[in-house]
């Protein structure tokens, strides 16, 4: 059963915005070997042995939260910063449809694949999946990411928590989990 919360935003001045918040936990069977997932299954960490040092984003980490959608509007928040710490240089969040991944190459996490989401590249900067894909110039770093899923009207949208500001939103016809 998830959690819900009311939250209150304002955003970039527009008009107010109230929506319910829903807890996303890790998937924890199915996450990558090389990630620590806590107990609760709501913290994901590299895992004590994993070090990455490759160029590029390493696709092949992959945890997947536990709820599915099938309709409705959806909105969490995924914390990017540990205290006393810089934000993440690499991460991926966004939308999956459920039966799709059967695959750890990045040629496959397209939209027509059944991916959406927004990724920071390390030096590579912030990027989407989309077609074209979507580079974005974020400053600051996002410390703390909102994403607001509108199953119904074909939408996910990205925010700066922390600096209550849209980020971008990705408009597509979602169907499935």
């Amino acid at each position: 059963m998830c959690k819900y919360d009311l939250i209150f935003m304002r955003i970039n001045n527009c008009t107010d915005v109230f929506f319910l918040t829903v807890e996303i936990t890790v998937d924890c069977e199915h996450s990558h070997p090389d990630l620590k997932v806590s107990k609760d299954c709501k913290i994901v960490r590299d895992g004590p042995g994993y070090d990455h040092t490759g160029e590029g984003f390493p696709y092949e980490l992959c945890a997947f939260g536990a709820q599915r959608f099938t309709s409705g509007r959806h909105y969490w928040e995924v914390e990017l910063t540990r205290e006393n710490s810089p934000p993440k240089n690499y991460w991926l969040i966004g939308v999956v449809k459920e039966e799709t991944f059967t695959s750890q190459d990045r040629s496959a996490l397209t939209p027509s694949s059944g991916f959406w989401f927004l990724c920071s590249d390390g030096p590579n900067g912030f990027h989407t999946n989309t077609d074209p894909p979507v580079k974005l110039s974020l400053t600051p770093r996002p410390e703390r990411l909102g994403v607001l899923l509108d199953y119904d009207e074909g939408q996910l949208s990205f925010y700066n928590v922390k600096e209550s500001k849209h980020l971008l939103t990705i408009s597509t016809r979602f169907s499935g989990s």
